[in-house]
């Protein structure tokens, strides 16, 4: 197993055990969804905007250009809800813990963008790549989660 999935699974690991609390205190999945602009797009079609949007700020900082890293960020934290309820994609007995999933990894991906588009304005690459790498384990984290477990 390499470091990045040991360390994607121990996220993933610990994610599911707060994922009920953060729930409780951040609001539902409905909630969450509900507060969303709906796009004509599937959930697959979202995942790919925002893996586009993680290239783009791959990209900005490798440019060491704060407005590619800024606009990624922005597509990830603006991002719309898919045409459907996003938990649709489960089977009904991990609709539940797919909900709780989008709740708490939501709630990542806007705080490692914000860090990454922030070390990015300060043009220190260093911590805005750092940030990004945060970022894309929070993604592989719940790929590693869910992916296999889609209908």
């Amino acid at each position: 197993m390499t470091h990045l999935v040991r360390k994607a699974s121990l996220i993933a690991g610990t994610l599911a055990l707060l994922a009920g609390g953060v729930q409780a205190q951040e609001g539902t999945a409905e909630g969450l969804v509900a507060g969303m602009e709906r796009a004509d797009m599937t959930y697959r079609e979202l995942m790919e905007v925002m893996g586009g949007a993680s290239g783009l700020m791959h990209e900005g900082i490798l440019r060491q250009n704060p407005q590619m890293v800024k606009s990624g960020a922005n597509i990830i934290l603006t991002h719309p809800a898919p045409s459907h309820d996003p938990w649709a994609i489960m089977a009904e007995e991990d609709q539940a813990g797919f909900k709780s999933s989008l709740v708490a990894f939501d709630k990542l991906l806007d705080e490692y963008s914000v860090n990454t588009a922030d070390a990015a304005a300060e043009r220190d690459w260093p911590a805005a790549s750092q940030a990004l790498q945060e970022l894309n384990t929070a993604c592989v984290s719940c790929h590693v989660m869910w992916k296999n477990k889609v209908k």
